[in-house]
This record gives structure tokens, sequence and C-alpha cells, in this order.
């Protein structure tokens, strides 16, 4: 398997996909490999259980810090999403209070680099484009297609959560996310999730709103390590990012793709979480 994972390319060299991922681990490479299909029925497993599935040291130490380096000079012009919402991210519904769980509102602050903003050398890309990688997203997460973003912002970000910045409470819209640790905070930064609690109606109201005062007793905390990718399927699952606090801050890569081909993002979401078009 090794020899297999160092060798994609002619030559011997290794390719990127093998620089960017531990392959003798996760031989996402390898279809036809037992180790292939153990490890998404591992995925399978975590996914059913929980919504959440973390793989930890997916991504080489040294491509982490490769994309840190890349990535840390740029973060002073990253542009700071600061938006109140409630936890359907959507508008708010009139016939319930401001303080119904329904429309109350949560605190999200957070510095992002967009797409076109991310280095054509990053090693982000090199698993992004690989399409053993999308492979392996599409059977782990049981997707028919996942294409990239036709626009030059969504596809491959990286977040900042610096002194005191967070990602309050709500459920995603999009089915699943896929995300790469790159640097927990200092202190806090915590992924908080409460697995597949949502539901229609006052049933569901009243769990959610028993979270936002702070009953933690369906909550869980989503460890992970830098390396480590995370499969999360966030539309049923409440969760959150807590107040970071250290000197570096929280740094994590999200790689969206979309499930069908040239597909953008709308107008109003352009400009809510990258504050331009394009």
């Amino acid at each position: 398997m090794a020899t297999e994972a160092a060798s994609r390319t002619a030559g011997g060299n290794p390719s990127a996909l093998a620089r960017a991922v531990d392959l003798d681990r996760y031989p996402i490479h390898a279809k036809n490999d037992p180790a292939f299909g153990k490890l998404l029925v591992g995925v399978w497993l975590d996914l059913a259980a929980t919504g959440a599935c973390v793989l930890e040291g997916f991504m080489r130490p040294a491509a982490v810090a490769k994309t840190l380096a890349q990535v840390d000079p740029l973060s002073p012009s990253a542009f700071v999403c600061s938006q109140p919402h409630n936890v359907y991210l959507i508008p708010d519904d009139p016939q319930f209070a401001s303080d119904h769980a329904r429309n109350r509102r949560v605190r999200s602050v957070k510095a992002l680099l967009a797409d076109d903003e991310i280095p054509s050398s990053s090693p982000l890309r090199d698993m992004y484009e690989d399409e053993d990688f999308r492979a392996f997203l599409r059977a782990a997460l049981q997707v028919e297609a996942l294409y990239p973003f036709a626009d030059n912002l969504a596809s491959v970000n990286v977040n900042f959560y610096g002194k005191g910045q967070e990602l309050g409470w709500h459920f995603d819209n999009s089915v699943f996310t896929v995300t790469l640790m790159l640097r927990q905070a200092e202190e806090g930064g915590l992924f908080e999730f409460a697995p597949n609690i949502r539901e229609e109606g006052p049933a569901g109201f009243a769990t959610v709103g028993r979270i936002l005062d702070g009953d933690h007793a369906q909550v869980q905390e989503l460890k992970q390590d830098p390396g480590a990718l995370v499969l999360f399927k966030g539309s049923r699952s409440l969760h959150r990012v807590t107040p970071s606090f250290g000197r570096d801050p929280r740094t994590i890569a999200i790689l969206s793709y979309a499930s069908e081909p040239n597909y953008s993002l709308k107008e109003h979401t352009r400009r809510i979480f990258y504050g331009r078009m394009g």
C-alpha cells in the first residue's frame, strides 16, 4: 500500500494528493483495497450515529504547516463577517416573539479568506481538486455528485477565529460540510453540537430554546486536532464554535461542493459572507 500511495505519478514521485494526505492510514486512492472498504464503513457508522465523523491525521503535518505558512500572512486582510442570526439561518417569523427560539439572535464573528485568495500551490487545492478525494467524499457521504462551485469565492475557504470570535448556534442549510482543522485555539474554540435534534413545531423549538438557555444535556464536543478531516451533517444537528482566545487564531479550512454543475452563490450570500460579489 505504501508503494502505491507514493507512486501515483510516473517515475515514482509522490503525487500532490500523497503529499497532502496520509494515504497509508487513509487509502482513499485504492478503492479495491479492503482497507478502503473498512474506512468507509467506519465513516458510515459515525455519521449514522451522530451525523459527525472525525478522521484524525488525515492531512499530513507538513501539509498543515505549509498551509498555515501560506494563509497566516493573508489573515490581516481577511474579511470579517459579523452577522447576528437565528439558529435556522432564515428570515424571522413574525408570528413568534423576538426572544422565541425561532427568532432569537445569536452572535457569529469570524475572518474569512475566499477561494480566490487561497494560493494555487496550497495543499488544500491538491485535495479539493483531486478526483480520488472527491470520489471518497461521494462514497462516504453517499451522494451521487460533487462539483466545484462556479464562482471564485466559495470552493475553498479558510476561517480565522481570533480573540473573542465565535460561531453562534445554528443548523446548516447544506446537507453536509467538509472541513480540515489547521490550528486549534489556545483557549476556547470548541466545536459543540447537539446531534439529530431538529424537528418541526413546538417540541423542536422547546429543545432549541433549552440549549440557547444553557442546558447542555444533549450537547457534545466534537474534538479535532490539526490535520483532522471532519465530515458533518449539520442540517439536523444544532452546533456552534465557542469564543476563541490566545495568541494565534483558531484556523479551519472549509471545502465546499455543489450537487450540480455551474452552481454559484446568490448575490445576497456573497455580500454577507465575503463582503463583495467577486
